[in-house]
């Protein structure tokens, strides 16, 4: 049997990447709008959930923990990852992380790679010096 957490994480990665959620109701067929309640600089997100078909609401927000950072070697495999067009996910909580494009006026890449489930983020010169060998 699942804890509440574990379902919660569930929705809120299937809210997250915009997958289908279905009703958490026993014996509703309903599918779940998932809308994004969080501001643009929050660092966790907020979703509402709500059953058209039969008015069921809930909410899936993440859980902030900024402690410990991100090392090195878990932002080398993210950044590969994403180079190799496949979904990098936070190392602390298995949710998909984020690349944004930073603007730079110098012309070198930049990126905030975010977690939006424990609030992690940080920014990285792109490509990584290490991805260059």
């Amino acid at each position: 049997m699942s804890t509440g957490h574990d379902t919660t994480h569930r929705l809120f990665v299937k809210a997250i990447q915009h997958e289908g959620i279905s009703c958490g109701r026993d014996g509703c067929p309903g599918t779940v709008d998932a809308i994004d309640q969080s501001q643009t600089r929050d660092r966790i997100k907020t979703f509402e959930l709500h059953c058209e078909s039969c008015g069921w609401r809930s909410r899936v927000t993440g859980q902030e923990q900024l402690a410990p950072p991100w090392d090195n070697a878990a932002l080398e495999l993210m950044a590969d990852e994403h180079l190799l067009h496949q979904q990098p996910v936070c190392p602390f909580d298995d949710t998909p992380v984020v690349f944004i494009s930073m603007p730079n006026p110098r012309r070198k890449a930049k990126y905030r790679v975010a977690c939006f489930y424990c609030g992690r983020q940080t920014e990285m010169e792109w490509p990584p010096p290490e991805s260059k060998r």
